[in-house]
């Protein structure tokens, strides 16, 4: 039964979150929260003082305790974005290591909205009341970033972050407060700077029969929904919820609302931001759930143990697809190259013993290769690194958009055996699988260099000295033949084999 636990746990701004999960029910046996004031010192640019280290420390020494009075065996350390900005993070990492033997992973911003969307995901998949025309936006906010995801009943529409929190306003509150007579206001339209580029991404959808927002991350608002004893509320509701907080003193707040005398600087500016994003997406309700990202990491640690079936990576591909659509990639090229790039991938399996992820990150890729071509034509390659680089995809660490960025600029002119910008910083086992993924890339886009969609249809035959991809189509391909040899000579230098091109013809039925 033990072996079925697995503990999460991570740390943030906010200070430390244990969750033992049962991985075959997917049901929470015990959850901890452990505050501390971490954020301060961060987001004013200032290393964490050693003392703070100390208590982050002692915190997880006393998860451990807890995990091994549970038997649980499996479990993992994880780290916000956020925490991973300080100035002395590695030094913390090692500090964490050295004292408890726990080593951090570090999460991107990117994967840990997507690991709160699975954990949302799943419970309105086992929703009865669910409608597949309710527009959702899950908004997940933490001290210096808010997440907007939208889905149409359970099916993901897009996602975007920006770099704004109640940290970072409550500290602009603050100062604004002994400048301005009214700070409420000139803080409103500070959000609403903040919120321009957002504006032009978050699809309002005034034509769907439910409108809502579910929040993800609020400690302050969920413990003032707690005291009011209720986790839906109308936006006629949270107007007179924001009217009531405007209005307050801090002791009204805090005797007659519940409000923690640590949360009041942070409760305002989430309002403020909730306020804005409720116009913004014509939400006519505000859930508020407790759900955090330690529910996601359980679900995926379920989906590797072989407990749950559940697939989440739509999310990641849909993005890739927006991005693609944003930077004028033609679509029908893209989708052509895609499916040749993941039929190779498939078919050449027992020769480049990838795993399941690497399909993934080829996906987008292939999906990705060409949005360099909205900066300009010539090396546009060097471009779609750049922009895929300094994006942001739903569900991708930091890592695994540097190997897509990799993957991208290999996949024309250049080789790694020409350009080592990125080889430099990898590790061989990385290095490998950018080379083996762009090399598939290269054969899937010379079979359309043209983009003329000559070729609809391939099929592979892997031999021992050779691998031929059969190409059908009774068009020319004297082009495509010509563009093939050159771009599969790397195939070559990393498989070791040759590929050859062979046309077959199309009986017409």
């Amino acid at each position: 039964m033990k072996n079925r636990y697995f503990g999460t746990m991570i740390a943030t701004v906010q200070g430390l979150e244990l969750l033992i999960s049962d991985l075959k029910s997917l049901k929470p046996v015990e959850r901890v929260r452990k505050e501390l004031p971490v954020g301060d010192d961060i987001y004013q640019h200032r290393p964490l003082p050693f003392s703070l280290v100390t208590q982050l420390t002692t915190g997880l020494q006393g998860f451990l305790q807890l995990l091994n009075d549970y038997q649980v065996t499996n479990y993992q350390l994880w780290g916000s974005e956020a925490l991973s900005q300080a100035l002395n993070a590695d030094f913390i990492a090692d500090q964490i290591d050295l004292r408890t033997g726990l080593r951090i992973h570090w999460l991107s911003i990117n994967e840990e909205s997507y690991f709160r969307n699975q954990a949302v995901l799943t419970q309105l998949k086992a929703s009865k009341i669910q409608n597949s025309q309710t527009v959702t936006q899950l908004v997940g906010i933490n001290s210096g970033n808010t997440t907007v995801t939208q889905f149409r009943g359970v099916t993901f529409n897009y996602s975007t972050n920006f770099a704004i929190g109640p940290v970072k306003i409550a500290e602009d509150l603050q100062s604004l407060r002994q400048n301005s007579p009214n700070s409420v206001e000139v803080l409103t339209d500070y959000i609403d700077s903040k919120l321009n580029n957002v504006e032009r991404s978050v699809i309002t959808e005034e034509s769907a029969p439910t409108s809502r927002i579910i929040l993800l991350g609020s400690m302050p608002l969920s413990q003032l929904a707690r005291s009011k004893q209720t986790r839906h509320l109308s936006s006629t509701a949270f107007e007179s919820l924001f009217d009531t907080v405007v209005d307050g003193s801090d002791q009204f707040l805090i005797e007659r609302l519940g409000v923690k005398e640590s949360d009041l600087q942070l409760l305002l500016p989430e309002l403020l931001m909730l306020r804005r994003l409720i116009k913004l997406t014509n939400a006519k309700e505000l859930v508020i759930s407790d759900t955090t990202v330690l529910d996601g990491l359980a679900i995926n640690e379920a989906i590797k143990a072989g407990y749950s079936n559940l697939h989440f990576t739509e999310q990641t591909i849909i993005t890739a697809q927006n991005m693609a659509d944003h930077y004028g990639v033609e679509p029908v090229h893209r989708q052509l190259v895609t499916k040749f790039a993941l039929h190779l991938f498939d078919q050449l399996k027992p020769l480049h013993q990838l795993d399941a992820r690497s399909r993934v990150l080829l996906e987008v890729a292939s999906l990705l290769h060409d949005v360099g071509g909205y900066v300009g034509a010539h090396e546009h390659y060097l471009h779609s690194d750049y922009l895929i680089q300094n994006s942001d995809i739903i569900g991708l660490s930091n890592h695994e958009r540097n190997v897509i960025a990799a993957i991208a600029r290999y996949h024309s002119t250049q080789t790694p055996g020409t350009d080592l910008s990125h080889f430099q910083k990898m590790t061989t086992q990385n290095r490998l699988q950018v080379a083996k993924l762009a090399a598939i890339l290269r054969l899937a886009d010379a079979l359309d260099d043209d983009h003329q969609q000559k070729i609809q249809k391939i099929s592979v035959s892997l031999q021992e000295k050779r691998v031929v991809i059969s190409a059908y189509s009774n068009a020319n391909l004297s082009f495509e033949n010509w563009v093939f040899a050159f771009k599969s000579q790397f195939f070559e230098e990393t498989f070791g084999l040759k590929a050859k091109l062979k046309q077959r013809s199309v009986t017409a039925k």
